[in-house]
């Protein structure tokens, strides 16, 4: 997964990579200042997808041209969620950031999962919308 910050593109995992050797080697406002980071920008993108998810509701068409590409890219997202998840999980306890990060993921995984179930809702209604007017 990654980020886009003032036009660069920085990877998720290796900033958080580079929090947790700062947790160990670098003074602690620096660590705080790279997991403030991380936990606004999941934070971000929770907000985002539960935005697009209530949009879905009012929809009368499908936002997406492929379906099979939309569904394809939300469950590597929700893969990479998963995978990020299991690397927290040995250092949650170790750290209080590391914990809030956990559950901040965790809140991302559940947005994932329910825009893509908004967006199946959507297609179901929209194909019986379909029969009915045929």
């Amino acid at each position: 997964m990654t980020v886009r910050m003032e036009n660069n593109f920085v990877d998720y995992v290796d900033l958080f990579d580079v929090a947790v050797e700062t947790l160990e080697t670098a003074p602690r406002r620096l660590f705080e200042k790279l997991m403030g980071v991380l936990l606004k920008k999941y934070h971000e993108e929770e907000i985002e997808l539960q935005r697009l998810a209530l949009e879905i509701d009012d929809m009368h068409v499908l936002p997406v041209d492929d379906l099979d590409e939309f569904y394809d890219t939300i469950l590597d997202a929700v893969d990479d969620v998963k995978l990020f998840k299991k690397k927290l999980e040995s250092i949650k306890k170790k750290e209080p950031l590391f914990q809030d990060l956990y559950e901040q993921m965790d809140a991302l995984h559940t947005a994932l999962l329910h825009y893509m179930d908004r967006m199946g809702q959507l297609e179901i209604r929209l194909m019986d919308e379909q029969k009915l007017s045929a």
